[in-house]
């Protein structure tokens, strides 16, 4: 073989070999861009399956309690970080097959709750209150800003001095979180709207409600819905038909988010980032900077334009450069209650 013979053999198998290489780095962000979303869905679909089963669950026939108070309830207010929580009351199915319930009330004396603390113990030794068929159900945010934890606290029987619709039940006075176990991390936000008398649609002028009061006396949502009720009379208690939940996961930690290129102000419209790949554009197009959260309309060179500052309950503030702006996974789930009630008393 001649010189340029091999010049040219070599220079073909440099720009197969350049293809080559070209080929596999397309795949390999492929293959990890598609576990990413693979792994966030299955986290999703585990989160919304356990909401879900909870909501269908949802036990809307309140009764008194010793005290004279309603005890089951339906409630859905804000933390003081300004985060969603949910509470009520749902039917508590197998109770009678569940290996720690089904003890539950089976010897005289019995004074503890089913609550995830010492259940197990307490199971044993056989003082365990029955539940009665009714189990109270919270879902709230770790108390620190910071932490994307989200918990889920039961407790059983309902009602009563220890109830976790009271909020010294739930938050001790020394951080933490009392009868809750971590249930999901990760989490950037999570919503609640709920579906009422007058409601018409998710979105818009439809009237959906993101509070809840069961008891209409409860909660002080300021807006004038639900503004006759009291905490003790049931007959004017009214439950949602359905629920709808957002869901909004931090993708897996080989995700790549854009930082600002420069500050930006309170009030600017347009955000220049770094990196915008992988970024949503055609449903829930929001990123979180810091504690804000923004909402844009469209992507463009690195930009996100038409800029809604501090949605979702935040404030709009400054940010300096190089702050990443956090994407999550969104989810959205319709739950219908198939035991929904409307008050039995006008609400106008």
């Amino acid at each position: 073989m001649t010189l340029v013979e091999l010049l040219v053999a070599m220079a073909v198998f440099i720009v197969l070999g350049s293809s080559l290489v070209m080929f596999l780095r397309i795949g390999i962000d492929t293959w990890r861009i598609a576990e990413i979303r693979r792994e966030s869905f299955e986290r999703g679909q585990a989160i919304l399956d356990q909401l879900t089963s909870d909501l269908r669950s949802l036990h809307p026939d309140p009764y008194h309690g010793d005290n004279g108070d309603v005890d089951v309830l339906c409630l859905s207010d804000y933390d003081v970080n300004s985060r969603q929580r949910l509470r009520f009351v749902r039917s508590l199915a197998g109770e009678m097959r569940h290996p720690i319930t089904r003890e539950a009330g089976s010897l005289t004396g019995a004074y503890a709750d089913y609550d995830f603390e010492n259940d197990a113990f307490e199971s044993r030794q056989g003082v365990l209150l029955a539940p009665g068929g009714l189990q109270e159900v919270i879902y709230v945010f770790d108390p620190v800003p910071t932490n994307e934890l989200l918990w889920r606290g039961v407790r059983s029987p309902v009602g009563g001095e220890r109830s976790l619709f009271l909020d010294g039940n739930v938050y001790p006075e020394e951080g933490g979180l009392r009868h809750c176990r971590p249930f999901a991390d990760g989490v950037l936000y999570l919503e609640y709207n709920f579906w009422g008398p007058d409601t018409s649609a998710w979105s818009g002028e439809g009237g959906m409600i993101p509070e809840w009061d069961s008891t209409r006396g409860e909660i002080d949502l300021g807006d004038g819905k639900f503004s006759i009720g009291s905490r003790h009379d049931p007959r004017d208690d009214i439950f949602p038909s359905r629920v709808q939940v957002i869901l909004v996961l931090r993708p897996a930690r080989a995700a790549r988010f854009g930082r600002l290129r420069d500050e930006i102000d309170a009030d600017d419209d347009e955000i220049v980032l770094d990196n915008t790949k992988n970024y949503p554009e055609a449903s829930f197009p929001y990123v979180r900077i810091d504690s804000e959260w923004i909402r844009y309309t469209s992507i463009k060179g690195g930009k996100l334009l038409g800029c809604t500052r501090g949605v979702r309950g935040t404030e709009a503030i400054e940010h300096e450069s190089g702050t990443p702006a956090v994407y999550g996974t969104s989810f959205s789930r319709v739950v219908r209650i198939p035991g929904s009630r409307d008050s039995r008393w006008s609400s106008k």
